[in-house]
């Protein structure tokens, strides 16, 4: 393993493999607000434990476990009694992972979920572990990257995911979705419960009420999810972290870094730097 122990965050992002993003993170008692990914995440504890949330659900965390967080899933995962743990992450785009599915099962017409989310599997586990610190190796070629993440997908949705359900039957209320897409539409802005209803058609106070159902999270922190998510994908390319807080609405840079702080846990600046060239 390459990666030194005197580092504590490292980043991997790049234009050859756009569907991935890695991290590790050492030492660290940084708590997070509750959040989503538009991703499949999978992560792991090193060393410590964590409390992790997850929907309605709370479980404690600790090595030799891997937790799999389907996209769009509210969840948080942060230090007991504020001790610092060590852990590693991988954030995989959807239709990347569909498409990998569908090589294994058949044609799909949407991702399959995995049907757990927390795996006490210590050969997947070790596997992943030693999955990411190759990902965050500069020295590892792009194509041995692609042949490590590849084979242990297959073998995590081999294991992991309902063959029988060939596709996920999208269950949201139509005014859900319209919502989604209009915050998404307008995520550069900040658009109030009093315009989205309005589109809507539908009262402020029912649309919060189906929205809080449907993602257990506000619209504000949907928002801010949004917000962030477009972030990181800014900041990956290098993009000024003050235009980054422009183009995204925020008040200014400092207001910006504090949202983004708390849920990335690192700064705009360490996210930034941290990414392999």
């Amino acid at each position: 393993m390459s990666i030194k122990k005197e580092y504590k965050y490292k980043f991997f992002k790049s234009r050859h493999l756009p569907y991935l993003e890695a991290r590790f993170v050492k030492d660290s008692s940084n708590h997070y607000h509750k959040h989503f990914h538009n991703t499949l995440s999978i992560g792991a504890i090193e060393e410590g434990k964590v409390s992790f949330a997850h929907l309605q659900e709370n479980r404690m965390l600790y090595p030799d476990e891997l937790v799999v967080i389907n996209p769009n899933i509210v969840h948080s995962c942060n230090p007991v009694e504020n001790e610092s743990r060590t852990y590693h992450m991988i954030y995989l785009d959807t239709i990347w992972c569909q498409k990998l599915q569908e090589s294994l099962f058949r044609e799909l017409n949407s991702y399959i979920p995995v049907s757990e989310f927390i795996l006490k599997d210590k050969n997947l586990y070790t596997k992943f572990i030693n999955l990411n610190y190759k990902l965050l190796d500069s020295d590892i070629f792009y194509l041995e990257k692609e042949e490590l993440l590849q084979n242990f997908m297959v073998e995590l949705f081999g294991q992991y995911c309902d063959k029988t359900i060939h596709s996920c039957i999208d269950k949201e209320n139509i005014n859900i979705k319209l919502a989604k897409e209009y915050i998404e539409e307008n995520i550069n802005s900040n658009p109030t419960v009093k315009e989205i209803s309005k589109y809507l058609n539908i009262s402020e106070f029912h649309f919060f009420k189906l929205f809080k159902q449907a993602f257990h999270i506000s619209p504000h922190a949907y928002l801010l999810n949004q917000k962030i998510c477009r972030a990181k994908e800014l900041l990956a390319n290098q993009e000024e972290i003050a235009q980054v807080a422009y183009e995204l609405g925020f008040a200014d840079q400092s207001h910006f870094s504090r949202v983004f702080k708390s849920y990335v846990a690192t700064t705009p600046n360490e996210y930034k730097k941290s990414f392999l060239k």
